[in-house]
């Protein structure tokens, strides 16, 4: 079941999954009119034409596959853009994208409505309630498109621009570091790693840890009577030597599992080609990080959007502290037979900062913003990244003083960093 939670939630099914369950839902709606024409007296309906029902489906029919044609063409478009301009990383959230889904899933479910309902009618499916209930649910399927066509032109405005890619790795970053900063421990204990003893259990799967069933692993554990101490979290790459685990308690023997139970504890780990951004609060400023590094290549040279995205990393690390500094109902311990390593939250400042400080270094614009925004992470964020961020300012410099051409900027440079930073 968690499994196939993880597969509905997953962005790259969400582009397709959508239109599909319209398109069932369009069928059900097509035929349904049958149905309710039992409940209705038809001498008491208005007199509906079969000749204007046609109409109105075959208007239907014929302008929504080209309109949902069109309207993937844009998608895939959107989704190069996306690419290109800012990171391969963020296709899957410029293709998961509300509005896209909600338009191409109501043009190809109108498109399904009206020929199944005009092969219906031509059989003869419908009597006259029939045919009335399909008149007002046609006129409903048009008001319907009306609004879903008006709210593509909204989205058609934004999706794929740099900024709307920008805002949507921002949200997804945000949502992963959130929990992080409201729950550290992921409802578990806090571990140790590498933990001294216990039993230890291998991965045996290769690839990019993306989720972890800890509901099962509690349950596991419970039905044991041994206590789970997880050495990963998700993010990390593991392999067939990587170890996932380690068991202890009285019945925490070698001997103890029987091979259904390993297998049950391994298929908690759930492991994937990509990484992901749901569990996984690194990732998220990772490719905030490659779409700052692509601005400062040669090739785009757009310091500006370098700026932008420095000044969102730094607005999600400050915000992060706000979150953990606030009481809050997560944080309390709802794995009690877990423990957790910590996640190490001095590496944001390496995955998201350093990639443009070191492509940066020779932009002077570019170096300033980095030492302001440093000292205020350094000051207001996350404790536990508060050194990290100072060091970064101090590697920062030395790169922009290697860098620099002329000896006014590093002056500069080497005034604003002493401002900052020594008292």
């Amino acid at each position: 079941m968690f499994r196939f939670l993880l597969w509905l939630k997953d962005r790259r099914n969400q582009a397709w999954f959508s239109p599909a369950v319209a398109a069932l839902g369009a069928i059900v709606l097509a035929l349904a009119a049958r149905l309710v024409s039992p409940w209705l007296d038809a001498a008491f309906l208005p007199r509906v034409d079969r000749e204007s029902v046609d109409g109105l489906l075959t208007i239907i029919a014929t302008s929504m596959l080209s309109v949902a044609t069109f309207s993937l063409g844009i998608m895939v478009s959107a989704t190069a853009s996306a690419s290109s301009n800012a990171t391969p990383r963020a296709t899957e959230l410029v293709m998961s994208d509300q509005g896209t889904r909600r338009a191409i899933g109501s043009f190809i479910a109108a498109f399904i409505y009206a020929i199944v309902a005009k092969i219906a009618m031509d059989l003869g499916y419908y009597g006259p309630g029939g045919l009335f209930v399909l008149f007002v649910a046609t006129l409903g399927v048009l008001s319907y498109l009306v609004v879903s066509l008006v709210l593509w032109v909204r989205t058609l405005s934004t999706l794929g621009r740099l900024p709307d890619t920008l805002r949507k790795i921002e949200h997804a970053a945000w949502d992963a570091l959130s929990t992080q900063a409201r729950d550290p421990w992921m409802g578990a204990r806090a571990g140790t790693r590498p933990r001294p003893d216990g039993r230890v259990v291998l991965s045996d799967k290769t690839g990019y840890l993306t989720h972890v069933d800890l509901d099962a692993l509690q349950h596991l554990a419970q039905t044991i009577g041994v206590e789970f101490h997880l050495q990963v979290r998700p993010g990390a790459f593991v392999a067939p030597t990587s170890e996932l685990l380690r068991i202890t308690g009285a019945q925490g023997t070698p001997d103890a599992l029987s091979d259904e139970e390993l297998s049950e504890l391994r298929a908690a780990f759930v492991t994937g080609r990509d990484r992901s951004y749901d569990q996984d609060p690194r990732f998220g400023l990772i490719v905030l990080g490659e779409v700052g590094q692509r601005a400062l290549s040669s090739a785009v040279n757009d310091p500006g959007t370098a700026i932008q995205v420095l000044s969102i990393l730094a607005r999600l690390l400050i915000e992060a502290e706000t979150q953990r500094s606030r009481p809050s109902p997560e944080r309390k311990t709802r794995h009690d037979r877990l423990t957790v390593v910590a996640l190490d939250e001095a590496a944001f400042i390496a995955d998201s900062f350093d990639p443009i400080a070191r492509d940066g270094a020779a932009n002077l614009e570019v170096a300033l913003r980095i030492q302001k925004l440093l000292h205020a992470v350094a000051t207001d964020g996350l404790v536990s990244i508060r050194h990290a961020a100072r060091e970064q300012a101090r590697r920062a410099l030395e790169r922009s003083m290697k860098a620099a051409q002329i000896d006014d900027e590093r002056l500069h440079l080497q005034q604003v960093h002493r401002e900052l930073f020594v008292r």
